[in-house]
């Protein structure tokens, strides 16, 4: 196991211990889910993050040749972090992916 005291320049440090994959209803539309269940190396505790994918079109910036981009813009997925997701702190991992998927299921609709 990593030694947190190791490593002083770190004000945070976690492990991701679990993640789980969810599709459900939020905002009228299924989304995809990510939640990771995080262990803190300092304290111990474990905390969720929550992510839905979304799909973007991005606009290279580079290279750009005669007043115009040479390459086009291109669809992808990406995972945006779900910042207002509520937030975790437990004493097992299996008990913050529970809370967590409580959240989820609040705020999914019914």
């Amino acid at each position: 196991m990593i030694d947190s005291k190791q490593y002083p320049f770190c004000s945070e440090l976690d492990m991701v211990e679990k993640t789980v994959y969810a599709v459900a209803n939020v905002g009228g539309e299924d989304r995809q889910i990510r939640i990771e269940v995080l262990k803190s190396l300092i304290d111990g505790h474990y905390h969720t993050h929550a992510y839905m994918k979304e799909d973007i079109t991005v606009q290279p910036s580079y290279p750009w040749e005669d007043g115009s981009f040479t390459r086009k813009p291109t669809s992808m997925s990406v995972w945006i972090a779900w910042h207002d997701f509520p937030w975790t702190h437990t004493n097992s991992a299996d008990s913050a992916l529970t809370q967590a998927l409580g959240f989820l299921g609040d705020r999914s609709a019914k």
